[in-house]
């Protein structure tokens, strides 16, 4: 009897057993990862000028950037922002600029009034601007060959080397741009034109130039 009883509870419990439950809860993390973008920046300056014999000059622009949607790089001259006054500037007397760069519409498929230096203004005598090609390390998605030319000519008068003038801060323009993430740093080059006149007065010049590089 005693035996029986053991074999009921036994089945009882086991059979109890079965009927357990688990109560099961599921989390799930969420994150925004925001936008982080550091731009630096170096230049090679003009050596001095010899009026008449232009000389060139560049800017290295550097941007890292986690922002998938790319960046923009914009420019203007502090010296500029006044109606009536040049970038560089000596006490009252300064180098004329090429007609401000102006960008036609949003794209970068459009050209701007960028201009080979065959068309210059002041028969040339002026300080001018372009994005280099050659020295980019992401080409098309930064430069854009209809603002600025298929080719880095220089000094020469090329149609496929083309020129503006620098904005001023009233107005800055966007001088290039990207609409992709890269996870390595981007280096594009900016390239500076100065040719002044014989009748330009003697001493030196400055011109303070500021970049922008902000997430799209």
């Amino acid at each position: 009897m005693a035996l029986s009883l053991v074999l009921v509870f036994t089945l009882f419990f086991a059979g109890m057993a079965s009927f357990a439950s688990a109560d099961v809860k599921t989390v799930t993390l969420s994150v925004t990862v925001n936008q982080a973008l550091t731009l630096t920046i170096s230049t090679n300056n003009f050596t001095n000028i010899t009026p008449g014999t232009p000389v060139m000059a560049t800017t290295t622009v550097n941007v890292s950037t986690n922002d998938t949607g790319g960046y923009f790089v914009s420019l203007y001259g502090t010296n500029a922002g006044n109606a009536g006054t040049y970038n560089l500037q000596n006490g009252i007397y300064s180098i004329p600029d090429q007609n401000q760069w102006v960008p036609a519409g949003a794209g970068t498929t459009s050209p701007g009034n960028a201009v080979r230096i065959g068309s210059l203004a002041n028969t040339g005598q002026v300080l001018a601007f372009r994005v280099m090609t050659a020295s980019s390390t992401n080409g098309v998605p930064f430069l854009a060959s209809t603002w600025w030319g298929t080719q880095d000519n220089y000094l020469t008068d090329s149609a496929n080397t083309l020129y503006a003038g620098i904005s001023s801060s009233t107005i800055p323009r966007n001088i290039g741009q990207t609409t992709g993430y890269s996870a390595s740093p981007q280096i594009n080059t900016v390239q500076y034109y100065l040719n002044v006149a014989p009748t330009q007065a003697t001493g030196s010049y400055s011109a303070p130039l500021t970049y922008t590089a902000t997430g799209n």
